[in-house]
């Protein structure tokens, strides 16, 4: 008798529970806004963007114009695309599964933890990798110069788009065209060259190609991305959608040969949803083990980087994400539990923060309505 009268108490339960309704309204001024920037923003073809903020019902994504400049196909949700250095936040929490795996520690040497030849490339070139800890390379304080910032790198790339590069080459590059730019734990300057030369201690410890170990180690089949997945490195899923077309000015990058931007600063391709999802996931501490490695990596590191993330601000809210050089962007908003994403189809529009902050401040002055 008592379980058919638990039965009864959970379908009367199921009955009158609400289901959580959708705010047409704030998604109408979401499409808005979109639409907007994409007019003041032509140079790009078309803008996808994703917002979830569940205190107002809101679980959206929108697309605004077209997926390439060569047809008519319009931009949808679906599309995927390269997020380059939002990359670097799925590598630094991989980084971090390894240290609750105790398999390295983010006080450890980096020269504990790099082959032989890449050590003693960095050394000689005056880089002191007995100092430099995993938490500093992380937090972009190692001291390391960026290869990507040479002209001679840009050079080579137009001259070549379908070269095929590797980690060393790029990390040989690294040492033949720039010089340390402090000591260790000196001063905050940005490197893609510290994620390439953090993918190979990746790879290195777990015996696996960067993207595999990757999606192994932050387990993207328990975070639910199911389109998600590394250029070159992993077949792209049976379900993922259709690939935009990206630039860089006028030109179509989208066929460049992938491995310029592969390793670690960049290589990860999926759409807008999936790019919400993992940075929500993330910042709500369903990727680590460990409250403490949240907490570890976003308050260790700079104001404005912590340990994988940027923090920026927006109209007194403070966010934790990170951006990409193709125009991406993926934010969340622990005071709104607020998440936004989303892609630019050329690097030279807009900076994507100021559409985040546009998402963000629609999203803000509805919670603001709500409180009064």
């Amino acid at each position: 008798m008592r379980r058919y009268l638990c039965v009864i108490i959970l379908v009367v339960f199921a009955v009158t529970t609400p289901v959580l309704a959708s705010n047409p309204l704030l998604e109408e001024k979401l499409e808005e806004v979109l639409e907007e920037f994409l007019a003041e923003n032509d140079i790009a073809p078309g803008v996808s963007a994703c917002v979830i903020c569940p205190a107002l019902h809101l679980d959206w994504c929108g697309a605004a114009g077209a997926a390439a400049r060569v047809d008519s196909e319009p931009m949808t949700t679906a599309h995927t695309f390269r997020i380059a250095s939002n990359t670097k936040t799925y590598v630094a929490a991989s980084v971090l599964r390894l240290v609750e795996m105790e398999r390295l520690g983010l006080d450890d040497r980096l020269s504990e933890h790099l082959a032989p030849e890449i050590n003693a490339l960095l050394k000689g070139d005056g880089y002191n990798t007995d100092a430099i800890t995993i938490a500093q390379v992380l937090s972009h304080t190692a001291g390391l110069g960026d290869h990507t910032n040479d002209s001679l790198f840009v050079e080579r790339l137009f001259e070549d788009n379908q070269h095929l590069w590797t980690p060393d080459e790029q990390i040989r590059c690294l040492v033949e065209w720039r010089e340390p730019l402090g000591e260790p734990g000196e001063k905050y300057v940005y490197s893609d060259a510290g994620y390439v030369i953090l993918g190979t201690v990746i790879t290195r410890i777990t015996g696996k190609p960067l993207g595999p170990s990757v999606r192994e180690l932050a387990d993207f089949g328990k975070l639910d991305l199911e389109v998600t997945y590394w250029e070159y490195m992993e077949e792209p899923p049976a379900n993922a959608g259709p690939r935009a077309h990206q630039y860089f000015g006028e030109v179509d990058v989208t066929e460049w040969n992938a491995s310029f931007d592969l390793y670690g600063g960049g290589g990860i391709i999926t759409d807008a949803r999936e790019l919400a999802i993992f940075m929500r996931k993330l910042l709500k501490g369903e990727v680590h083990a460990l409250e403490s490695t949240l907490e570890e990596m976003t308050t260790r590191g700079t104001e404005p980087y912590r340990l994988g993330l940027m923090v920026l601000e927006c109209d007194g809210i403070e966010v934790f994400g990170h951006q990409g050089f193709w125009n991406t962007f993926a934010f969340h908003g622990p005071s709104l539990d607020l998440t936004v994403s989303g892609s630019i189809l050329n690097h030279h529009a807009t900076n994507g923060r100021e559409l985040m902050c546009r998402l963000v401040r629609a999203v803000s002055a509805e919670v603001q309505k709500l409180e009064h």
